[in-house]
């Protein structure tokens, strides 16, 4: 894969110790790009407990693991809630940089509260899925596209969604609703923004080997007795027995894919919707 030398990316979400916005941003840093990290300032009680116990400062430690490898880093916290917060951000990134030619629209809101029946879903709990799965997309999308239009050299926006963004499950109405809108949101911005060369691509992994955050993992650890690292492990070994190649994902799996469309190599490639999920499925 071709490097990505003189190049500047944004990627929000990319503050977790083993989240795929961390994987990443390390990611195209190792190939050469400038990057800018954003997450939200997050309470403890919203940080995996191995973050906690080892010290973890977010995107100020990504920062600097980036600094490390030779590139310039920014890090800009950002609740992606607030629209003025990421017209800001972004703002801070041109700023700082001069230009952004990549963005990668990586944060998600934190699962759990929604895992409910459709009946039984609260308002509050589907309209912040909404507000951060989708619109945050939506408003990231059209300022940096904005940006990479009035700097007329192309440019790459690359979308997490997720499996959930092409087969709903049970309890999942609002994660499913949100990222099945991401796609749509990915189909329509490369047709918009393609007499501009710009490509807009999503990226639709399965199950993680993260520490993300889960209201529902703490919750059902607790009554279980045991931790939540006890109980995530659990869940990482049974999602494994069951994916055809036996393990789910890492990060740096993800990762991976985000490079290769980031690349001159995917310069052909958009509107598309790439699964890295062991194949667990094909669609």
């Amino acid at each position: 894969m071709a490097g990505l030398e003189g190049k500047i990316a944004l990627i929000t979400g990319a503050g977790g110790m083993r989240g795929v916005g961390r994987a990443t941003a390390l990611k195209l840093a190792g190939l050469g790009a400038d990057v800018a990290i954003t997450d939200v300032h997050r309470e403890e009680r919203d940080l995996p407990p191995a973050e906690i116990r080892l010290g973890w400062r977010s995107i100020d430690t990504v920062s600097e693991e980036i600094t490390a490898l030779g590139r310039r880093s920014l890090p800009v916290y950002c609740d992606l809630s607030q629209p003025d917060q990421i017209e800001s951000m972004v703002d801070q990134v041109v700023d700082h940089y001069g230009r952004i030619d990549i963005l990668i629209n990586n944060a998600r809101a934190i699962i759990g509260r929604d895992k409910v029946p459709v009946t039984e879903l609260s308002l509050d709990v589907w309209d912040h899925f909404l507000k951060i799965n989708t619109t945050a997309v939506f408003l990231c999308t059209q300022f940096v596209g904005r940006e990479m239009v009035r700097q007329g050299e192309g440019g790459r926006i690359i979308n997490i969604a997720s499996n959930a963004s092409k087969q709903a499950s049970a309890t999942g109405a609002a994660y499913s609703a949100s990222k099945f809108a991401v796609l749509g949101l990915t189909q329509a911005s490369a047709l918009d923004l393609a007499p501009h060369k710009i490509t807009v691509n999503s990226v639709c992994p399965g199950p993680i080997n993260t520490d993300r955050m889960s209201y529902w993992e703490q919750d059902r650890a607790e009554e279980l007795g045991i931790t939540q690292e006890e109980f995530r492990g659990r869940i990482v070994d049974e999602a494994g027995r069951n994916s055809p190649l036996g393990r789910i994902a890492e990060a740096e799996d993800v990762a991976n894919v985000v490079a290769f469309l980031a690349s001159d190599e995917a310069n052909f490639i958009t509107g598309q919707a790439y699964n890295v999920n062991g194949g667990l499925l094909f669609h």
